[in-house]
């Protein structure tokens, strides 16, 4: 393995004119203006350097970019303690740059874990609330119904408040003033009628999620995208953040940016409701009337950054260095899932592999915790195996209405998985 590893390293910094141990903190010396969309590997190293390997992730993305279920992809493949395989393909979009590891992706639901999660675990830690406290401790009574009043945080995070999936607010959002539009929010989701009782069925909710970010606000006094500053979360310096914006009362008119944007993006929709490509503008259009800063998306990064609060959060889970965030039985605790729920595959902000027609392939054991992203990114952990895959594509660009993605995701999961653990046996 150390022989293979040098050899590759040799030969990729003489070649390509970057270092593995840069993990994509350079960009390879190809002219601009290459019209090339298959850059080599930021990193690559065994069991992913075998010439099959190689050759069949080239030929799945060349045959998904054919047949445009995305116009670029990402794909990262890490140990917590290393990054194995780390490839881009495409483009940012059809007459755009050449994605590489440094594109931002919009994330969107991947906000939920990457964000909230993390920063619910700290509060927890902090004892700023705990994990059976109601929303009547957090909100006005006369805001809260007799049955919104008796939900949980856990339920919450765990998609069992009974809260709606989803609701079209920005159709009735964008028309308020912007400083009124989270109070005008809150009180549609507090009296939204639940669709069952609290704690009692499963129920995927962006809204759950929506009211966990205003939670954070209140109990910490500031906005959600300074919460997730380096100073409270430290995996979140540039390759993980929000991008705030100044939305106007018409959808048509491109907002003003209080964020700038640096940096190639990969773009999502056209969006029918905005009558323009959407590029490092959220495309959530619920998070977009709230400035582009939610709790159920919202959040840009890449794959290295992806990685990096995931391998803090590993290693707070398992005790191997103290964490002021993150204790390794609160960890524990959201990385398990919730039993009490019937039916349920969530744990507390994340995932588990469903036991049929999962999303992480066939090979994930039950142990594994991840999440997706409506936009066209995922990630997976196997806790066992200590195997990590992220993947993020723009699946909705140019319209929303592309579902080849959900046939590609899986079957790529299991490649990489096949390849890891034929080594593994050898």
């Amino acid at each position: 393995r150390i022989i293979l590893a040098q050899y590759f390293r040799r030969n990729l910094e003489v070649d390509f004119g970057f270092r593995i141990s840069d993990f994509g903190m350079k960009n390879p010396l190809i002219h601009p203006n290459s019209r090339e969309t298959v850059l080599p590997p930021v990193c690559c190293l065994p069991p992913f350097t075998t010439v099959s390997f190689l050759a069949s992730v080239d030929q799945f993305f060349a045959q998904a970019l054919a047949q445009k279920t995305f116009s670029g992809a990402d794909l990262l493949v890490a140990k917590p303690e290393m990054i194995l395989f780390h490839k881009s393909w495409g483009l940012t979009h059809d007459d755009g740059c050449k994605v590489d590891c440094h594109t931002l992706f919009d994330l969107a639901s991947l906000t939920k874990p990457l964000a909230i999660a993390p920063l619910c675990m700290r509060a927890i830690c902090e004892r700023k609330f705990a994990l059976d406290d109601t929303l009547r401790s957090f909100f006005p009574s006369g805001l809260l119904t007799t049955a919104t009043k008796t939900v949980t945080i856990r339920q919450l995070l765990s998609h069992s408040s009974g809260l709606p999936a989803y609701e079209p607010f920005y159709r009735e959002l964008i028309f308020v003033e912007s400083s009124q539009r989270r109070d005008t929010l809150l009180a549609k989701i507090l009296r939204a009628p639940l669709q069952s009782k609290p704690g009692a069925a499963s129920c995927y909710s962006d809204l759950g999620f929506m009211l966990l970010a205003m939670i954070l606000e209140g109990i910490y006094g500031e906005p959600l995208d300074h919460l997730v500053s380096p100073s409270l979360l430290p995996a979140f310096d540039g390759t993980l953040r929000f991008y705030g914006l100044k939305v106007p009362t018409d959808p048509t008119k491109p907002p003003e940016r209080l964020t700038p944007v640096t940096g190639a993006v990969a773009a999502t929709e056209c969006c029918p409701w905005r009558k323009r490509l959407l590029v490092g503008e959220v495309h959530d259009e619920n998070a977009y009337c709230l400035g582009g800063v939610a709790g159920h998306a919202g959040l840009f990064g890449t794959a290295h950054g992806i990685y990096r609060l995931l391998v803090l959060l590993w290693e707070a889970h398992r005790g191997s260095i103290p964490h002021a965030s993150w204790t390794a039985g609160v960890v524990q605790e959201f990385w398990t899932k919730q039993s009490a729920v019937p039916n349920g595959t969530w744990t507390l902000g994340f995932d588990t592999p469903s036991p049929q027609s999962s999303s992480a392939g066939k090979y994930f054991s039950p142990r594994s915790v991840g999440h997706l992203g409506f936009t066209g990114t995922s990630f997976w952990f196997d806790l066992d195996e200590e195997i990590l895959i992220i993947l993020l594509t723009n699946r909705v660009y140019p319209t929303r209405e592309n579902e080849r993605l959900r046939s590609f995701r899986p079957l790529l999961h299991n490649l990489v998985m096949e390849t890891y653990h034929g080594a593994a046996r050898h």
